[in-house]
């Protein structure tokens, strides 16, 4: 009874009595909110493709040798200027594709002495001018030549119808001496009949043939005056005038005229002989002078094709030598400079197969290991390698050849330049 008395005066006051909870109304159910179960499905799908995508991150390195670091490289090449000067044209911009054997830019002399040059050319124009006068001259004889011929021809028509004329005359004048001729051989004949009658007297006889004598003497000092104007007649369609003048022997000097021009210009060809010559040595030296400054001037070609990579170039600005001047490398080409550790050195090696992939990248892209050197050995032919002070210790350096080029083409491809990568092997 104690006991039951005891625990009743434990009972806190505020709790109702066993009368209380009889006359009390009975208490309503409270119902529960119903469980999401896609919320947790969906969790459940969340957490397993993350341990999925750390799994697939993971397993290369568990079933493969993969690379401690590794960076995508392509081939380069630096241009350099080997003599001060000022640039010539204007040098492909960064990005620009170039191609083998391209010319760049030229690099010239900051002030060459052009004063040699300048008297050279000016000499040279100089000895044109003369020239051309002296050719001016040849053409203005060769026209006055071309007027005295004319005047010539003109005259020796004038002198050849005068010679026919004169011979068609002196023609008949030995006809009339031949008429002379004959009649006087028949009044001889007639006297000496005559006188064998005794019907003419001695004296008549000899007056017969005195006349035949002189009929005679007119009769071939006709012919010889014929044959004088045959002469002169072919002569003068020959152009060489004999005889007598007739008061026009101006015009005949028209033709020693013109082989006095002639003479004139046989010298002053000799002359612009002498010019041409003169000239020729000009125009030697000249381009001697030229050759010298071109070859102060420096022209500056790719050594390779590609894209350039850097410029520090601009038109008319003066280069030191030794100054890089622009970087080119070729995307067309790209590979991959991995870092592995020491213990993977016997399964690494040239010529053994690899697979790379870029990060941010799903492609796997097959390769070969070309060589391997030291962590610390750089090669300044390519570009994008790692830098040598963040090669971590017990590592060695794999250079690989990409059989399959990333996706992007060129010249996109040369934003891979220098980007991470991972390769890996098998064990």
């Amino acid at each position: 009874m104690e006991a039951t008395r005891i625990r009743l005066e434990a009972i806190p006051s505020n709790q109702p009595t066993p009368t209380e909870e009889a006359d009390a109304p009975a208490p309503t159910p409270t119902k529960r909110p119903p469980r999401n179960g896609w919320r947790r499905l969906i969790r459940w799908l969340i957490g397993g493709a993350m341990l999925a995508e750390a799994a697939w991150l993971i397993m290369p390195s568990v079933l493969y040798r993969t690379s401690v670091r590794a960076s995508v490289t392509a081939p380069s090449a630096v241009v350099r200027v080997h003599q001060p000067g000022v640039i010539v044209g204007t040098p492909p911009e960064v990005g620009a594709r170039v191609s083998a054997g391209q010319v760049l830019f030229e690099v010239r002399e900051a002030s060459p002495d052009r004063r040699p040059s300048e008297q050279f050319r000016a000499e040279a124009e100089s000895v044109r001018r003369a020239a051309d006068a002296i050719r001016g001259q040849l053409a203005e004889l060769d026209e006055l030549k071309e007027t005295l011929k004319a005047h010539f021809d003109e005259y020796r028509k004038a002198r050849v119808a005068r010679a026919e004329a004169q011979l068609a005359e002196q023609r008949a004048r030995v006809e009339a001496a031949e008429s002379r001729l004959r009649e006087a051989e028949l009044e001889l004949r007639l006297q000496g009949r005559l006188s064998s009658r005794g019907a003419s007297s001695e004296f008549e006889r000899s007056r017969a043939e005195a006349a035949l004598e002189v009929a005679r003497d007119e009769l071939e000092e006709a012919r010889m005056a014929e044959e004088r104007h045959r002469l002169q007649l072919d002569s003068a369609r020959s152009g060489v005038f004999v005889g007598e003048a007739d008061g026009g022997q101006d015009r005949v000097a028209s033709l020693q005229r013109c082989d006095e021009i002639e003479m004139q210009q046989m010298g002053l060809r000799a002359r612009l002989g002498e010019l041409g010559g003169k000239l020729a040595e000009l125009e030697a030296r000249l381009e001697g002078e030229r050759r010298h400054l071109e070859e102060g001037r420096l022209r500056v070609v790719s050594p390779m094709g590609g894209i350039v990579w850097s410029s520090s170039l601009s038109p008319d600005v003066e280069v030191t030598p030794g100054a890089t001047a622009l970087e080119i490398v070729d995307p067309d080409r790209l590979g991959i400079e991995a870092l592995f550790k020491e213990a993977d050195a016997a399964r690494v090696r040239p010529g053994t197969p690899v697979e790379a992939r870029l990060l941010g990248s799903s492609l796997i892209l097959p390769g070969r290991v070309v060589r391997v050197t030291d962590p610390g050995a750089v090669d300044p032919r390519t570009m994008g390698q790692i830098p040598r002070d963040s090669v971590p210790p017990g590592t060695f350096r794999a250079i690989i050849e990409l059989e399959v080029q990333p996706d992007g083409g060129d010249p996109a491809n040369r934003h891979h330049i220098g980007g991470p990568a991972i390769v890996w092997t098998k064990r």
